[in-house]
């Protein structure tokens, strides 16, 4: 309920990882309705400029450094001139590097290196992660029956593991089908030891998983077409029960830690609730709309909602 109280079904990635910020250089041509869209919002030729970097670029950017626009070789010098077809843009910035909140990454898992600029690299993407998902739930699931778990959660771990196979498989069949190739998820060795199992549930599963289950629901209300439609409602649903099992499988953690460990769990999962805004905020900029995310803003506030029921429910602090 909590979930899609959130995604606005009721009513109305992911913690982030990064680092800080980063800056990168990006070159690229732009034409069409990007090019109509800068030439149209942008008051000056630098605003114009900065609207064309921000299409070219494969991150969504903070700060614009420099940019450059240059028209075709008989129109250099007048890029912004009606009539021009395209221009090219060379432009560095700052940006802050997100991670899609898509299901369970499994531990050690090394982000494929995917740019997201059209609707079959969203589909590789998330293609991807759903197959890195099968691996941390097969994982998942062994070291549970190693540690004398309950059967009842392994047996929930394995069913999970065969969702995210159906969400794989439905994915890239349609980032194939646009053209786009989905790279193998690569992950190190897994780590046995009880509090890594702890911190990475507490976050991957209670927080991005549990999340994935909101973006899911507005997809499937949102979503352009019948056939995504179709897909995001499975696909929700699945995420639903997987973030129930992720807080379940918290519980049977939590009582196995030492409290300096509970402290430190708790810290966390307060850390990612906390981060989980703008990272959403990154990851529906990078989302072409007909896949029926939420705008920015909107996205935001979704997350926000979700960390501040969450926190209110596990009593953790802001």
């Amino acid at each position: 309920m909590l979930a899609l109280e959130a995604a606005g079904c009721i009513g109305s990635h992911c913690p982030d990882t990064k680092s800080g910020p980063e800056t990168g250089s990006f070159e690229g041509v732009v034409k069409g309705p990007d090019l109509k869209n800068a030439r149209e919002d942008g008051e000056t030729d630098a605003d114009r400029c900065e609207a064309a970097c921000r299409v070219v670029a494969d991150e969504v950017l903070d700060d614009i450094e420099t940019c450059e626009a240059v028209g075709p070789e008989d129109d250099r010098e007048r890029p912004w001139a009606e009539g021009v077809a395209e221009i090219t843009v060379t432009c560095t910035a700052t940006y802050t590097p997100f991670q899609f909140c898509t299901g369970r990454r499994p531990q050690g898992h090394r982000e494929a290196d995917i740019a997201v600029q059209s609707r079959a690299d969203w589909f590789a993407v998330h293609a991807h992660l759903e197959r890195a998902a099968v691996t941390a739930f097969r994982e998942l699931a062994e070291w549970l029956t190693g540690s004398g778990a309950p059967a009842g959660l392994v047996a929930r771990c394995r069913d999970a593991a065969a969702d995210e196979v159906r969400h794989a498989d439905a994915l890239e069949a349609l980032a194939r089908r646009d053209g786009a190739e989905v790279p193998p998820p690569r992950a190190d060795p897994p780590t046995g030891d009880l509090f890594a199992v702890a911190c990475h549930n507490a976050v991957e599963g209670c927080v991005s998983e549990a999340f994935a289950a909101v973006v899911a629901a507005h997809q499937a209300a949102h979503a352009r077409s019948l056939e995504l439609r179709a897909l995001f409602a499975r696909i929700a649903a699945d995420e639903l029960r997987h973030g129930q099992l992720a807080w379940d499988l918290h519980a049977w953690l939590w009582d196995r830690l030492t409290p300096a460990q509970q402290t430190a769990v708790a810290e966390l999962q307060a850390r990612a609730l906390l981060d989980l805004p703008d990272n959403s905020r990154r990851a529906a900029a990078a989302t072409p709309r007909e896949l029926g995310w939420p705008g920015p803003d909107h996205a935001a506030r979704m997350a926000e909602l979700f960390a501040r029921r969450l926190r209110d429910a596990a009593g953790l602090a802001a």
